[in-house]
């Protein structure tokens, strides 16, 4: 399932700890580099390979707690031992993929992986939604909600390696079995307060990283093979789950400057695109985009 696997009790930032890792690495190469990432021990190991594909190369950093966890934009991630899902996956990327059009793809991709895996864990273990309506789904670009509030966040970051190859690191907070009490924010909520019963913590927690990285590996392969094939289909599984289409919406855009429009269309780039209240359509490629609480179209 994972070339190497690295589990800690606490470390400061998976992020960082993989970052740390890339830099160490005596592979120049982002496939070796990833593939070797780590020293691979049974004990850490023994719960994350259930599959023998090597064909795209990943290893996962996991922690029950993070002490400088952190999300977009310097935010940090609130995170109790045994709460919460914490960790970051090393994949290895073709650096002509990151500088052609289809590149903006490869953050929105994870959060498709994760919500195919939590639909399958969800269904594995036969969960009952406490709400009827509840279902997983994306505010762009890749922030995973359920019922209208914030279950998970992943931020994901490039590390060059040689002239051809770089890894990128993504990084997956998720809110698991936080009580409503210590939610850091209103538009945040966690697992347990969506769906019942579940497992113990370390049963979900292995089986969401397993799940997330077959996932992963998918929608990777897939894509890196044809990205222009592949964009049709990721555009269709995206508006299909999308929080953010039809809804009112705030971006903070570069410079301070803040956009308030329709969220109109997500584009073959990936970008998004918002029908501002000046009635001139803005094309967003990054920025922190919020929904508006009971405004849609």
């Amino acid at each position: 399932m994972a070339s190497t696997v690295k589990l800690l009790d606490s470390v400061d930032s998976t992020n960082s700890l993989i970052a740390r890792a890339v830099a160490a690495s005596e592979f120049t190469n982002a496939s070796d580099c990833v593939e070797h990432l780590f020293e691979r021990s049974e004990s850490e190991t023994q719960n994350f390979d259930a599959e023998d594909d090597r064909r795209l190369p990943i290893s996962i950093a996991i922690s029950d707690m993070q002490t400088k966890c952190r999300g977009r934009q310097g935010r940090t991630w609130f995170n109790k031992p045994g709460e919460s899902l914490l960790s970051s996956w090393a994949v290895p990327v073709n650096r002509e993929l990151l500088d052609a059009r289809f590149s903006g793809w490869l953050t929105t991709l994870c959060g498709l992986a994760l919500i195919d895996a939590l639909d399958e864990v969800a269904h594995r273990h036969d969960l009952q939604a406490l709400n009827p309506d509840n279902q997983f789904m994306l505010k762009w670009p890749n922030d995973v909600f359920c019922q209208g509030r914030k279950l998970a966040g992943i931020l994901s970051e490039m590390i060059p390696c040689d002239t051809n190859s770089a890894v990128l690191v993504i990084g997956i907070g998720m809110n698991l079995f936080v009580a409503q009490e210590d939610l850091p924010i209103d538009m945040s909520t966690s697992l347990q307060l969506q769906y019942s019963p579940l497992p113990p913590y370390a049963e979900l927690r292995d089986e969401i990283v397993c799940t997330t990285t077959r996932h992963l590996r998918k929608e990777f392969s897939s894509f890196m093979s044809d990205p222009a094939e592949a964009v049709p289909r990721l555009l269709e599984r995206v508006r299909q789950r999308s929080w953010t289409l039809g809804k009112q919406v705030q971006a903070h855009l570069a410079a301070d400057k803040l956009l308030i429009g329709r969220a109109l269309s997500i584009n073959d780039d990936a970008s998004l695109t918002i029908l501002g209240h000046d009635g001139r359509r803005h094309e967003v490629t990054t920025a922190d985009v919020g929904v508006l609480s009971n405004a849609s179209a």
